[in-house]
């Protein structure tokens, strides 16, 4: 299964989402905050993102913008209570897979999971 990252600087949700993705197979590593992510990034091929937007240190537009230099296409899934974030260029520009408004249901959170990773096969 896949390698993936969960960047939020809620402790409770990077550990439900973890449950939920562990159960499903993945490997989970967890990061509070943009910094942490972008160290765990650097040391780490993850197969995909979730990424909160708020966050101290670096957030989430800032990590997006640094880790598209090394990584153009390391799918990232937006995990946000920023309503209205649907239409925001600098996501977009920043090749985001998809965005869920939070509280985030946990089987769209999986869907959108399987899907991106779908679309976004890794080599073996």
């Amino acid at each position: 299964m896949a390698k993936i990252l969960i960047v939020d600087d809620e402790p409770n949700i990077r550990r439900l989402f973890r449950d939920e993705l562990e159960e499903e197979g993945h490997t989970v590593d967890q990061a509070g905050d943009g910094a942490e992510a972008l160290a765990a990034v650097a040391k780490t091929d993850y197969h995909l993102v979730l990424l909160d937007l708020r966050m101290p240190e670096v957030n989430g537009i800032e990590f997006l913008e640094e880790i598209r230099k090394d990584r153009p296409h390391l799918p990232v899934i937006v995990c946000t209570a920023v309503r209205g974030i649907e239409s925001d260029y600098d996501l977009w520009a920043n090749q985001v897979s998809a965005i869920l408004n939070k509280p985030v249901d946990l089987d769209v959170l999986k869907a959108e999971v399987h899907r991106v990773l779908d679309e976004n096969p890794q080599p073996a």
